[in-house]
Parts: C-alpha cells; sequence; structure tokens
C-alpha cells in the first residue's frame, strides 16, 4: 500500500495524557500498540460508522455559508479515522481528509484546467475511543467541546479553519496567450436557466450512476472513500460540439502503524478524462433519455466507449 512522504503524513497528532484517558492499562511504552478506533474492541462498529456519517452530513449542510465560500465551494469529506491504544482505547491521533475541485475551460485552446486540491486536517484532542464514539452520536458532533482540545480550537468545526488554508495542491494546465476565445464550459454553453438546468441534470444522472456501482467496483480499492468532486466539458461556442471531458474525483484511505499510532493516510484527486464526438446537447439526451440501463455505462456520442469505460483506465 503506497503511503505519503513523511513531510505529508507526520502532522502533529494527540499524544494522549490527562483525565479523559486511561493510562492505567498501557503504562509501558515499548509495549503499548494501536489500533484503528473501529476497531476497538469496545466500540461498536454501526454505532462509529453512523457517527461519522452524521459528521459528514453536518459538514455539508454548514459548509456552503462557511468554508465553501472561499475558492472552492464543493470542499467534500472523505475518510475520518482515529488511532487508539488497543488496551484503553486512548485517542493517539485522529484525521479527517477533505477533497475539493475547480474545473474551468480555456477560451482558446480548449483546455480544461484543472484545479483539485486535498486536505489532511489532524484533529487535536485527549479522550478515550469510548467517549468520542458518544460525541460522535451526539445531535451536533461538529461543534462539540472535544475533551482536551486546545482552547481556542475546542471543536472540530474549530480545527478546520487553519486545515483549509493549507491544501495539498494537485493543479494540471496552463492557458494558453494567443488565439481567439473560441470555446466555454459545459455549465457556460447555455444562457438560458432551463438550458443550464438540462446539463445539470444530465451531470447528476451518470453522477448517481457512479454511486450506484461505486461500492462493487472502484469503492472497493484501497481508495474506499471515493467522491465524485467536478464534471465538465469544453465546448464550442458556435457549434456546442464537445471537445473533450473532464471528470475529477477525490479518494483517500488511512493505515495505523502499530508501534506508534501516528495515522499515515494517502488522499488524492483522480482526473478522469473522455472523449465525445458529437454536440452537448447530444451528450445530454444520452444522459437522460428514459431507460432501465446505467447511464453511466452508455456509449457516449459518436464513440463505442462509455463514461464507465472512460473511469476503469484512470480510478484505482
Amino acid at each position: 500500500m503506497k503511503l505519503l512522504s513523511a513531510a505529508l503524513v507526520l502532522v502533529a497528532g494527540c499524544a494522549m495524557s490527562g483525565s479523559d484517558s486511561d493510562p492505567s492499562l498501557e503504562q509501558d511504552a515499548s509495549s503499548t500498540t494501536y489500533v484503528s478506533a473501529v476497531d476497538f474492541e469496545k466500540i461498536d462498529q454501526g454505532a462509529w460508522y453512523d457517527g461519522i456519517h452524521s459528521l459528514n452530513d453536518q459538514f455539508n449542510q454548514i459548509c456552503g455559508d462557511t468554508f465553501c465560500e472561499g475558492d472552492y465551494s464543493n470542499i467534500t469529506p472523505l475518510t475520518f479515522a482515529c488511532s487508539v491504544t488497543s488496551k484503553a482505547g486512548n485517542v493517539k491521533d485522529c484525521a479527517w481528509n477533505f477533497a475539493a475541485s475547480q474545473l474551468d475551460v480555456d477560451p482558446k485552446s480548449a483546455a480544461i484546467v484543472t484545479q483539485a486540491p486535498t486536505f489532511e486536517c489532524h484533529i487535536k484532542m485527549k479522550t478515550t475511543a469510548v467517549k468520542l464514539a458518544a460525541i460522535l452520536a451526539g445531535g451536533d458532533s461538529l461543534h462539540a467541546t472535544l475533551p482536551g482540545a486546545p482552547a481556542a480550537t475546542p471543536s472540530i468545526y474549530d480545527q478546520l479553519s487553519d486545515c483549509f488554508d493549507h491544501p495539498f495542491a494537485q493543479d494540471t494546465g496552463t492557458y494558453a496567450t494567443t488565439g481567439t476565445d473560441s470555446y466555454v464550459s459545459s455549465r457556460d454553453y447555455y444562457t438560458s436557466a432551463a438550458g443550464a438546468a438540462r446539463w445539470d441534470a444530465a451531470k447528476n444522472a451518470v453522477i448517481a450512476g457512479f454511486d450506484n456501482v461505486c461500492g462493487d467496483t472502484f469503492c472497493s480499492s484501497d481508495y474506499g472513500d471515493l467522491q465524485s468532486m467536478s464534471l465538465e466539458c469544453a465546448v464550442t461556442k458556435s457549434t456546442g460540439n464537445v471537445k473533450s471531458c473532464a471528470w475529477v474525483f477525490g479518494g483517500s484511505y488511512f493505515f495505523v502503524p502499530e508501534k506508534t499510532g501516528q495515522l499515515q493516510t494517502e488522499h488524492k484527486s483522480f482526473r478522469c478524462n473522455f472523449a465525445v464526438k458529437g454536440t452537448l446537447p447530444q451528450l445530454i439526451t444520452t444522459w437522460t433519455a428514459a431507460g432501465t440501463d446505467s447511464v453511466i455505462r452508455r456509449p457516449l456520442p459518436g464513440v463505442t466507449a462509455s463514461a464507465y469505460d472512460a473511469l476503469g483506465g484512470c480510478l484505482p
């Protein structure tokens, strides 16, 4: 399993001490071992995952008015994980990974310029897995005060602001300096609200197709937390012909070193390109036409391959 370099993963963790940890069961540091919190024997795995899903939902509900008002409007939660001592369940380190993206079309060259950063947010606290699980099961775990957290940043929410100021940048593409402005993004091709809504409906249909198949395909790899981020096409303004399309995903996973407990996380963005030999209206029709087949597996206009085929050679 490939891991990030030490420069990426050795972010300060949460060494355990204080009244909310239980040092009595693990006094010999040389013999202490660490496990993922979800694998700690006193944790109900189903309840833990329910708590993480609730935390993700809470973030998504507030992001548009907070963190997503900045450079990226689609910051998306990926993996939330913690390492704990194997006997007492004292929390050693917790990290929450995110991805974001922005796709823009060079109006002169039709190149799709990508900004797709990821974020690795280590959450500081001094507590046990059992107590943390109870916080996650609460109604507002995003804003709840964490035992042993820094006074200035007592909640998960408070600790995210600094993290989002330090992205791991994954940008591709440059803008041409010569030529005429002949191309637009698919999101900007239609000037009417009805036209824009048709494109949004097509995107939503193929993204739903990805979500329906991911659990049995792409999301069964190391990157189990794959999320669709952005999908756009470069379109010729005068004809509506699609030059190319790009679909960006964010993914992450983690590993708990048994001896140190310092979480090692991998987080990455994937840009998957696919060709269309037709117009944007034809692509919209392909993805929105009635039928019982999987939208993501429908052949793209003018070619025999589908969006699913393109992902197969791109995602892990």
